[in-house]
């Protein structure tokens, strides 16, 4: 019998959609996929530029080339706006734009936009072009059934909603649920997507930002209508949430999640926890960024620590959230280096 480390030796090199999409299927893959999910911080990359980083920047593609230029697999995101140009902006950070019914009324004419309408045809031809090169995973972001709510009301008023106007959220997330069918749909016959996310960042360093009953009575229900279209549309399913999601992790399994990210190493998490409690599923990222400053040595310790994790193949190492400007030029090429190293110990 050929065991499964051998049978990988002998696999030709994949593509990246080849190898994520073997893995996601419990498959043979050469390697686990060398990325970075999330764009770089400006500061970072001002500072890679004043250190010798040499690139034509400022473009939709920006972070996509960082990405090529490191050697990297190539991750590119597109993302699906529910809110339109005409909708009103928030005064600030946190702030929100709507009150109450009345203020619903008044910008739901702005919301649910035309998904044929979101992006010119250039794009997706350049994402088709780009995808038969073969070195690129795309996928495609929403906003999810915590954070929609909440752009509209602010965070306070927001979570104060599921006790103040529970009615008016539930009209929000159906109202929703009828505008992500359409779009998935639009999606599903315009490009073939290696994966989707909904954003959430439903916690913080201390766990969720509210209860398992809140959860099952106003994101739950809304979950359980839209991911089933996703797995018929054969797209794997991530929830996007920062902070401590070890209790969210188990809420998301159970609404058909195939994976969550980007596991912050600063919130305590642990992957190894997640892989115990939900084998099934997929984790990206928890790489702990605070250790790249200080060079090879810590960086390495910290993919030893990763290691074992990875040997299950249902977890991706990848900075845990964006590379932060205290990160030289020269540590980030020693981090892609060991990245490369460790993605081909499993």
């Amino acid at each position: 019998m050929v065991s499964y480390k051998q049978n990988t030796k002998r696999l030709k090199l994949m593509t990246a959609q080849e190898r994520f999409r073997n893995m996601i299927e419990g498959k043979p893959i050469d390697r686990l996929p060398a990325m970075e999910w999330a764009p770089w911080w400006n500061l970072t990359v001002e500072r890679w530029q004043q250190e010798g980083l040499d690139l034509p920047l400022r473009t939709s593609q920006e972070g996509w080339a960082i990405q090529r230029h490191f050697g990297l697999d190539g991750c590119f995101q597109t993302v699906f706006p529910v809110r339109g140009p005409e909708t009103p902006i928030a005064p600030s950070h946190g702030a929100g734009i709507m009150r109450n019914e009345a203020d619903y009324e008044r910008i739901k004419p702005t919301l649910y936009r035309e998904p044929s309408q979101l992006f010119p045809k250039e794009y997706f031809d350049w994402m088709r072009k780009t995808r038969e090169e073969g070195e690129t995973l795309f996928f495609f972001t929403v906003e999810g059934f915590f954070w929609y709510p909440r752009e509209l009301f602010g965070i306070e008023p927001h979570l104060y909603s599921f006790y103040d106007e529970p009615e008016l959220l539930h009209r929000i997330c159906s109202d929703y649920v009828v505008w992500l069918k359409k779009a998935f749909e639009y999606i599903g016959n315009t490009f073939p997507f290696d994966f989707m996310s909904f954003a959430e960042d439903m916690s913080y360093n201390n766990g969720p930002m509210l209860s398992h009953d809140c959860f099952e009575e106003f994101l739950a229900p809304y979950y359980r209508q839209v991911v089933p279209v996703l797995k018929e549309m054969k797209v794997p399913v991530f929830i996007d949430s920062d902070g401590d999601i070890t209790k969210a992790v188990d809420w998301y399994a159970s609404v058909g999640a195939d994976g969550m990210f980007p596991l912050e190493r600063q919130a305590g998490v642990d992957v190894s926890l997640y892989l115990e409690k939900q084998p099934h599923m997929f984790f990206l990222g928890h790489f702990d960024k605070m250790c790249m400053k200080f060079g090879e040595e810590a960086m390495r310790k910290e993919f030893e620590r990763l290691l074992p994790s990875m040997k299950s193949r249902h977890f991706i190492p990848s900075v845990d959230h964006q590379t932060p400007p205290d990160v030289s030029l020269e540590n980030y090429y020693a981090f892609v280096r060991l990245l490369k190293e460790y993605t081909a110990k499993i």
